[in-house]
């Protein structure tokens, strides 16, 4: 679909755009629409980032889960070409998320002395701190 489609797309579900109602327009369109389809009309993920909330971007999370695993059930960076994301450290022990679930993030623990696994927890995207979050999107932009 080439640019002047989707702004009669647009222009059709939403009214015409203007920079007093621009704002209104988008978040609509991301409520109506979800995240992924948002992208797709306004061109892409940075000219709806402003207008999006945090529970947006958690959807945006889930959903590309789901689209890059046919069967949803999740899977492992490594798997999409990417590296892990650190989680958090204390004095010996690394957390860092591996794997990504269809509604959690895997974290695993890592005792950092001794190079050797220690275990995983599962963590809700809702739970996740913001930064994270922002990783995971651009990470997921990406695929």
């Amino acid at each position: 679909m080439n640019l002047q489609e989707n702004i009669e797309r647009i222009h059709q579900m939403m009214g015409v755009i203007n920079e007093d109602n621009r704002p209104n327009v988008i978040k609509k369109m991301i409520d109506e629409l979800g995240v992924t389809s948002a992208i797709k009309m306004a061109g892409n993920y940075y000219a709806i980032e402003p207008y999006l909330k945090e529970i947006d971007k958690v959807n945006f999370i889930k959903e590309k889960i789901m689209e890059i695993n046919d069967d949803g059930s999740g899977f492992a960076l490594h798997e999409i070409n990417e590296e892990p994301i650190h989680f958090s450290d204390d004095e010996n022990e690394l957390r860092q998320i591996e794997y990504l679930g269809k509604n959690r993030a895997m974290v695993d623990v890592y005792d950092e002395g001794m190079g050797t696994h220690l275990g995983d927890y599962n963590i809700p995207y809702e739970s996740l701190p913001s930064q994270i979050i922002e990783e995971l999107v651009e990470i997921l932009l990406n695929h």
